[in-house]
């Protein structure tokens, strides 16, 4: 009965002593710090983005003129970001400039680094993804829009013929009466 007695006591003494040693261990233990490329590429999309934020507030007259000074941006530095610069206006709706196929053209040209996968290129992978599916999507708009079109001159034709056949049938009661 003591020796009951004794390991009921030791028990929460080694429970505590646990606790408390595991808990040393988490107090002592150094924060993991973010790698010193990835502060860089959160950097690089959130300007991306606040780019973008920042485009869609200009008036239509003033976007023309960053569309021409981004344009000549690029074609003397065809870094990353002049790269996704151009393509975010590219992709601007209700733009003058918009142009999916260019911009699509322009992701797809993008070298492809053998490092890891920075934030910009992802961005890249999203963007073409999402403008290959948009241009799939305008595609069958406009074949459905010639069907439409089409279905509509049967229609009419179809129309013209009932009226037609209608026409005779009055034509045919009239007569016999």
């Amino acid at each position: 009965m003591r020796s009951v007695r004794r390991k009921s006591r030791f028990l929460p003494a080694a429970a505590l002593a646990l606790v408390a040693a595991c808990s040393t261990v988490v107090e002592n233990q150094k924060p993991v710090e973010p790698l010193h490329s990835d502060l860089v590429v959160t950097g690089q999309m959130e300007d991306m983005m606040l780019y973008y934020d920042s485009l869609r507030k200009h008036p239509p007259a003033e976007l023309a003129r960053v569309y021409d000074k981004v344009k000549q941006n690029f074609v003397q530095n065809k870094s990353d970001a002049n790269r996704a610069r151009l393509v975010l206006l590219l992709i601007l709706p209700n733009t003058s400039f918009r142009d999916i196929t260019s911009a699509l053209y322009l992701l797809n040209e993008w070298p492809r680094d053998a490092k890891p996968i920075t934030g910009l290129q992802s961005f890249r992978n999203l963007l073409t993804a999402l403008l290959v599916e948009q241009q799939r999507l305008i595609h069958n708009m406009d074949e459905l829009s010639v069907k439409l079109k089409e279905d509509q001159k049967r229609v009419e034709i179809l129309q013209k013929q009932i009226e037609a056949i209608k026409s005779m049938e009055k034509n045919l009661i009239l007569r016999e009466m």
